[in-house]
């Protein structure tokens, strides 16, 4: 019954005037119900993010400081500041700080964005939200990528003496690339993107 009464609603809704108020609030309704599911689901997701590109970010700041090898007690320079694997590692570590540190402003810059009680556009809102959180996830996944370089880098200049197990600490540090593909490959599978 109740079908059929929103289905002659549709039919008059149609008409020179318009939709009725009856079938525009059933679908505000679902509509709001929902935008906030989305909302609250985003929200957390962002949560989640900035947490894990401040962690990026926190221990890329304290690796640059507490650099594999050491200083030299004279004069306060790195003692491996020469080798090509340090090399490596102090450019990926610094990458990684930068792209996190990235990714946490652009959340900043979210919440800010939701913030401004100017932005009557809500459509404009969210489409910038989605675009910057896309952007953000993705910065948050480089720093992690170039984490995981200086990591191995860093582990290689220290160890280089025993190459046995530098290179096997090494190949351990980048199966991550190798499992991160897999995971993808078993989401977008069963998601049939």
């Amino acid at each position: 019954m109740q079908k059929e009464i929103l289905e002659s609603l549709e039919d008059i809704g149609s008409g020179p005037i318009g939709r009725g108020p009856f079938v525009l609030k059933e679908e505000d309704e679902n509509n709001d119900v929902k935008n906030k599911e989305e909302e609250e689901a985003l929200s957390k997701a962002r949560e989640s993010h900035l947490v894990v590109a401040a962690l990026i970010a926190t221990v890329t700041f304290a690796a640059a400081f507490t650099l594999p090898g050491g200083y030299k007690s004279d004069r306060g320079t790195a003692i491996l500041a020469k080798k090509a694997a340090f090399i490596v590692f102090v450019i990926a570590d610094a990458m990684s700080m930068m792209f996190s540190i990235l990714a946490v402003f652009i959340h900043f810059l979210i919440s800010f964005i939701h913030g401004i009680e100017c932005v009557k556009d809500e459509k404009i809102d969210e489409v910038a939200t989605r675009i910057l959180f896309g952007v953000a996830t993705l910065l948050t996944m480089i720093g992690m990528g170039t984490m995981i370089i200086a990591f191995v880098t860093g582990t290689y200049a220290i160890l280089k003496p025993s190459l046995g197990l530098a290179i096997s600490t090494c190949l351990i540090g980048l199966s991550f690339f190798f499992l991160m593909s897999f995971v993808f490959r078993i989401i977008c599978k069963n998601l049939k993107i």
